[in-house]
């Protein structure tokens, strides 16, 4: 083991929260030293972006919330400052001001752990129309929705840093500041920053998916490289931004095959005339030691992973293109459709299993169009959702403070938010590069026709076995009646369980008056054996961006969601039957009916 992974596996451990004592923290908040949830940059030009009042989001019914899973649908918008401005106005900008007892506070798109915003977002681009004249690095500044311009690099660099890209890609990078978190919740915050970082992928491949592009996290990017290209090398001190990931975002009807930018380049942004200071966030600042380990241990080497699986693909793709055409033929003489259907489904299920490449699933699945009766599920969403306006859904996320413990979700519903979280044909998950590595054990509270207990839903059908010999040997295992056949849904327990789920959710009632809470439960152990001690953060990413589509699931069901950082992390492995660190609880997400805020007015985001 590598000092990396132990150094991180320590973290883990020693940031969990258990029923005799919480993760260490500060023992009192000190609102003299509460950070600035808004970094700038003195000194930079400021290009003011397009602001949309909530009247002119409202009346934009398209696109809709169902067509930002098939962006590639869509019409690709012209990359301007108009298509620019609404990138950032839908996925990171202020969403709403709220009014109570003479004070008030934003509120912003991209959820965050007690709204205190550890990420930081960066634009890197080739000109653009009537914003930049010049390849930039523009840092996004969401209080006058706006982009500080950073550093302007030469058009021979740019053709070198988009080389290989799709026509029309640009960049966006995030970071995080830690100590934005850990001034309020210590050792822990460090997870809680990786949760919001995956939040801010989905916010912004949401908002991308409306404007007909898509998103690519680069995985075999550096930590050091990326921090290059956004100007944060070499920070120092608590409130330095450590780097995150850099994502390409391109027009969706095109494919992105690349896995980094080339690390040729890196060296002409390092001497690049960088501009502006950051302002100081707080005037002094409490060290936790654990989550600079952590950090350090986090960072990434520069990889090659998407290369080489791309190259042990190539040799499987040509024998596919030259016997399976005739293979199906074949079949479709000889089989019934049941039985092709039945055979098709599990040679889909190997291949993608062992080689899990965009461009052989799309050939997969185009060898089976001639079996046209195949369906991809057997359950059709009962509610429209193609007339709910995206923008809309987008804009008006919040988190539930409080929720309705005698209103019941209808399990068509249910089903629904479940169906949507699997990663099949998902441009939500899309983004990611690994995985799915992440399953939702729920419990179950208020939903119609279904027993209230413990549930579990698999993300990854084939780990059934490994997950029935990893708990309790005690459980059910019981698909529900109604459930759609193609949904790997099982009771656990029938149980009322709702005080239960609250109690692990270090006693937040919304645990327990919500319809469903889940608890992300993830593998664990062996992708960080795998992949290093940098795959940590990554698998709180996955967990953030199921919680993003959740949170929007529930706006556009007329829910609400909420997700919750503090949790028990052991009583609730403990009270499953899980040992070891073969599977971790990551993170809790509660979706329910809220009640309404009472003496909090809401106020417009950019019309005060």
């Amino acid at each position: 083991m590598t000092k990396e992974l132990e150094a991180i596996l320590a973290y883990h451990q020693a940031s969990k929260h258990n029923f005799k004592s919480y993760a260490p923290g500060p023992h009192r908040l000190d609102l003299r030293l509460k950070p600035d949830s808004f970094l700038n940059y003195h000194g930079t030009r400021l290009l003011n972006l397009e602001i949309w009042s909530d009247e002119q989001t409202k009346a934009e019914i398209y696109p809709t919330y169902e067509q930002a899973f098939s962006p590639e649908k869509l019409k690709p918008s012209e990359l301007n400052a108009k298509s620019i401005s609404r990138l950032f106005f839908d996925s990171f900008a202020i969403s709403v001001w709220k009014l109570a007892e003479g004070t008030e506070w934003p509120l912003r798109v991209n959820p965050s752990s007690g709204n205190l915003h550890p990420t930081e977002v960066y634009l890197l681009s080739g000109p653009m129309k009537g914003l930049l004249k010049n390849p930039s690095i523009c840092h996004y500044a969401p209080l006058p929705h706006a982009l500080e311009i950073r550093a302007e690099f030469s058009q021979a660099t740019w053709k070198l840093l988009s080389s290989g890209f799709p026509e029309g890609t640009f960049f966006v990078g995030l970071s995080s500041i830690f100590w934005r978190v850990s001034w309020k919740y210590g050792l822990r915050a460090f997870r809680y920053a990786q949760h919001d970082i995956g939040h801010a992928i989905a916010a912004l491949t949401f908002a991308a998916a409306g404007l007909g592009w898509k998103t690519s996290l680069l995985p075999d990017m550096s930590s050091k490289d990326i921090a290059a290209l956004l100007g944060i090398s070499g920070e120092k001190g608590p409130e330095k931004q450590e780097p995150a990931c850099l994502l390409a975002v391109y027009p969706a009807e095109k494919t992105c095959t690349k896995s980094r930018t080339s690390s040729v380049v890196i060296s002409d942004f390092k001497n690049l005339s960088w501009k502006g200071i950051p302002n100081s966030l707080s005037p002094e600042h409490v060290e936790w030691v654990g989550i600079e380990d952590a950090a350090s241990a986090a960072q990434k080497r520069e990889t090659d992973y998407l290369d080489k699986r791309e190259e042990s693909n190539e040799k499987l793709k040509e024998e596919l293109k030259e016997k399976s055409n005739e293979k199906l033929k074949e079949q479709l003489k000889e089989k019934s459709n049941e039985e092709l259907k039945e055979e098709l489904k599990e040679e889909l299920k190997e291949e993608l299993k062992e080689k899990s490449n965009e461009e052989l699933k799309e050939e997969l699945k185009s060898n089976m169009q001639a079996a046209s009766s195949l369906k991809a599920s057997s359950f059709k969403n009962l509610l429209n959702l193609d007339t709910v306006p995206l923008r809309e859904v987008i804009r008006k996320r919040r988190s539930a403070i409080e929720m309705n413990n005698s209103a019941y979700l209808e399990n068509e519903i249910f089903y629904a938010m479940l169906q949507r979280t699997l990663p099949e044909n998902n441009p939500i998950f899309n983004s990611l590069a690994f995985g799915p590595f992440t399953h939702l054990l729920l419990f179950v509270n208020h939903v119609k026709d279904l027993l209230p207990g413990l549930y579990i839903f698999l993300r990854k059908p084939e780990e059934k076995d490994r997950l029935k010999a990893a708990i309790r040997p005690d459980f059910l295992w019981e698909k529900p009646k109604n459930c759609p056949s193609d949904l790997e849904f099982y009771l656990l327990m029938e149980e009322t369980l709702d005080s239960f789920a609250a109690q692990l959710s270090c006693k937040q009632r919304k645990a327990a008056d919500s319809c469903f809470t889940a608890c992300m439960l993830s593998e664990f152990e062996e992708p960080l054996k795998r992949f290093g001690a940098w795959m940590y953060p990554y698998l709180f990413w996955e967990c953030g961006i199921l919680g993003q589509l959740l949170y929007l699931e529930a706006e556009a069901y007329g829910l609400r969601g909420c997700g919750i950082g503090c949790f028990f992390d052991d009583p609730l492995h403990d009270a499953i039957g899980l040992k070891g660190l073969e599977f971790q609880d990551l993170y809790h997400f509660a979706v329910g009916y809220p009640l309404p805020e009472i003496g909090v007015l809401t106020l417009p985001a950019y019309e005060k």
